[in-house]
């Protein structure tokens, strides 16, 4: 899947379920990172996969999810589909990204 902005998503090339292998993602602080899967690239809910990101060196933990770039469900042209991190508050590191 490939995003705007310098975003995408890989998915496995071996193993069952073929989950996110890899991807990058627009965090929060507007920087495009590598992000992630701890639990093989496999959604947790409809919309969003557990992922992490590098900030400082450290790991922060959050999810991934793809929308708009205005932050809508659906892409359009003017309005192309990006993949996003939201680190998770209160997780691991959560205060490193705005």
């Amino acid at each position: 899947m490939e995003g705007a902005q310098g975003t995408f998503l890989e998915r496995g090339s071996e193993g069952w379920g073929l989950g996110w292998s890899h991807g990058r993602a627009l965090c929060s602080d507007g920087k495009v990172r590598a992000v992630s899967f701890p639990r093989g690239g496999h959604a947790d809910t409809f919309f969003s996969v557990p992922a992490t990101v590098k900030v400082k060196g450290k790991t922060v933990t959050g999810f991934i999810m793809v929308s708009s770039r205005d932050g809508f469900d659906t892409a359009t042209d003017d309005d192309p589909a990006v993949v996003k991190f939201t680190a998770y508050k209160y997780g691991k590191n959560g205060g490193l990204l705005p």
